[in-house]
Parts: structure tokens; sequence; C-alpha cells
């Protein structure tokens, strides 16, 4: 149980584990006890593991800061991190890509429908321009196909204009977002269904795509 030193008996370091985790068999115990009020060198000893058991409890009930989760998500989201991954992406329909219906008015078209398709999941996005204005507003929905019945919630999405992050949210209890925001030429969507390997859906030319469509009827 104790180890001889040159001075005095010391227990192993392991006891010391023991009674700092709270699990030292109760008649080794008092011995450990009773051993600190005579041993500087293992009272040291173990006090260094009393507080490495006690960070280790208060890290599991540590949550940071919302408003530092948020920052650190933008920033992954912001970066090429997780391109690697683009191959589980796969676009399924755009409504921009398909042929007018005969006789419709293009000009009525104001909206663009997109359906992804991120690894098992369906992302469901639709983009409305505000008529005689530069304001614009998406939402969109997620679906699970391999579970239909449970909503894919707290997904973070960012709105990206280049690097820079101009609108953000997550997805609610339905799996459903939704983003306002000022048209531009060079907007993508992050999307972090895996959050170590967010993928970034292109949403830039929307209302110039629109715009051609409806010059060409």
């Amino acid at each position: 149980m104790a180890v001889n030193g040159d001075a005095m008996r010391h227990f192993a370091a392991e006891k010391w584990v023991e009674l700092a985790r709270n699990v030292a068999p109760a008649t080794e115990r008092e011995p450990l006890v009773n051993h600190l009020s005579e041993c500087s060198e293992c009272a040291a000893m173990a006090d260094f593991y009393r507080q490495i058991v006690d960070r280790a409890a208060r890290e599991a009930l540590y949550q940071p800061p919302d408003g530092a989760v948020r920052a650190v998500k933008a920033q992954f989201a912001g970066s090429d991190f997780g391109q690697a991954k683009a191959g589980i992406l796969e676009l399924l329909f755009d409504s921009v890509l398909q042929p007018m219906t005969a006789g419709a008015r293009a000009s009525v078209a104001a909206a663009r429908q997109l359906l992804y398709r991120i690894g098992p999941v369906y992302l469901d996005l639709r983009v409305d321009s505000e008529p005689n204005s530069e304001r614009a507003s998406l939402v969109g929905q997620m679906l699970d196909r391999s579970n239909p019945e449970h909503p894919i919630t707290g997904v973070p999405v960012v709105l990206l204009a280049g690097q820079k992050n101009i609108a953000s949210t997550s997805s609610n209890g339905n799996g459903e977002f939704h983003l306002e925001f000022a048209m531009r030429s060079n907007l993508r969507l992050s999307v972090a269904v895996d959050p170590m390997h967010p993928v970034y859906l292109p949403i830039t030319s929307i209302q110039q795509k629109s715009t051609a469509r409806s010059r060409g009827n």
C-alpha cells in the first residue's frame, strides 16, 4: 500500500487519485487521511489530484455564453473549412433552370425555389425578392429522409456575402428558418448540418436570373 522513501513511507500516486475521486476502499481511507498530516510531499500530491478532479467536474457542467458559440460558428461558416465534404451536397431542383409554362407571364416569377440534398437531409429553399426593392427574404426547411418524423432543429444557418456574415439564424422546432437581407451579387448560404463541415449553397444572382427570364419572354 505504501512505498519506501528515504525518510518516510509514501503511498503510491494511484491511492491519492482514488482518495480524490472518493473511491478509495473504506479500509484504506483512514490511513491515507492520517498520512496527509505527516507528509507534506504526499499532501501536495493529494491536493494536486483533488484539483484535477474538481476541475473535471466543473468542466462537465460548463456552458459557454451563447454569443461566443454564435461567433465561433459564424467564423467557421465564413471560412472554406469543410469544402472537402462538398461531395455530400446535391442540387435536386432549381426553378430558375425550369422552362416556363407555355402562355405564362414570366414577370410573375418573383421567387426562386431550390431543393438540395445534404447527405440524408433534404433542404427546401424559397427566395423572394420584394417588388421595387433591393430587399429579399429566404425561407427554408430541413427534413431528414431517414426519419421524417424527427425535425432537424438547431442547425446554424448563415448568409454570407463573400466572407462577411450578413444574416444568421438556426432551424426551429419544425426544421424551419427565415432570413431577410439586402440582395447582393455574391451571396451564399452556409448550412452546418455537420457542425465540423458546413456546406455552402450559392444564392447569388437570383435577382439577375429572374430579371433575365422576364426579359427573354
